[in-house]
């Protein structure tokens, strides 16, 4: 072989050796996305759950670290915190790069048989990523789905908008 056919053999092993770390970086970071979305999903059933099962009433406080039992100064008339129920919505060795925008109030209430009473939009987005999760929780029974938010997020105050939360549409 020449000097000219090993730099070539050389610079392609490269070119494609690097393929993986350019390609799965994105993908990475898209399941990372994914993974928060249903982790919100999941933490909500599970507080509906909770409080069907206790057949009692109790709030959740959702912050962009995760679920966790309310503020004593802002739980409104007194609903006990649902037990058992702190969860991260981000995986814990890799926190930051998932932020969390939402209308929904500071604590969720669920009724002792399972009903969401608040309602509203929360977009959740990768720093990376152009494409941004949301989850949209219906009034009046509290009906929740995991959709694409279609739209830049709104800066400054703006609002966020459920219209623009497309539902996922499944492969046929």
């Amino acid at each position: 072989m020449s000097l000219i056919e090993q730099l070539m053999v050389v610079s392609l092993v490269g070119m494609l050796a690097s393929i993986p770390f350019v390609t799965g970086r994105g993908d990475r970071d898209q399941l990372q996305l994914d993974a928060s979305a249903r982790r919100l999903q999941v933490g909500l059933d599970r507080a509906r759950s909770m409080a069907r099962r206790e057949q009692t009433a109790c709030g959740l406080s959702l912050s962009e670290a995760g679920f966790a039992a309310p503020d004593e100064g802002i739980q409104p008339g007194a609903i006990p915190p649902c037990p058992g129920l702190g969860m991260a919505l981000q995986e814990a060795f890799e926190q930051g790069p998932v932020a969390l925008n939402t209308n929904l109030p500071a604590v969720l209430r669920f009724t002792a048989n399972g009903l969401l009473l608040d309602g509203g939009i929360a977009v959740l987005s990768h720093q990376r990523l152009a494409k941004a999760r949301c989850l949209v929780v219906s009034l009046p029974l509290g009906v929740s789905r995991i959709g694409s938010y279609q739209a830049p997020l709104p800066s400054n105050g703006g609002r966020l908008l459920s219209s623009r939360c497309l539902p996922d549409v499944a492969a046929s």
